[in-house]
């Protein structure tokens, strides 16, 4: 199975953005909230949305690539059909890829590995 992070597993359109943050379960930690939404069929989706409070541009693309790196490595654990948006908050520009890894699990309710 092909390990790439492909457009389909991505949440692109403002309606979907929309859809999961109104209709979605949330989950906090310190470093992003997770809106979690389950849906029929499909890809398990990802959305980040990383506002100017995350920090400068810099900050905020590393941010959006450590969410969507962890949510890679562990796509293939989730059922088919969760549409997850994460918006990112400040202390993830500065965190660690397993502390991201680790937060994305709790948020989700999997165990550690």
């Amino acid at each position: 199975m092909s390990q790439k992070f492909r457009p389909q597993m991505r949440i692109r359109r403002g309606a979907d953005f929309a859809l999961v943050l109104r209709k979605g379960r949330k989950r906090r930690n310190s470093l992003f909230t997770l809106h979690i939404l389950r849906t029929e069929g499909g890809p398990a989706r990802l959305g980040v949305i990383a506002s100017r409070g995350v920090g400068k541009a810099v900050g905020r693309n590393r941010a959006k690539r450590l969410l969507r790196e962890a949510f890679r490595r562990m796509r293939a654990g989730l059922p088919p059909g969760l549409n997850l948006v994460a918006v990112a908050r400040e202390p993830l520009a500065e965190a660690g890829l397993s502390d991201v890894e680790n937060a994305l699990r709790d948020a989700l309710g999997q165990p550690d590995r």
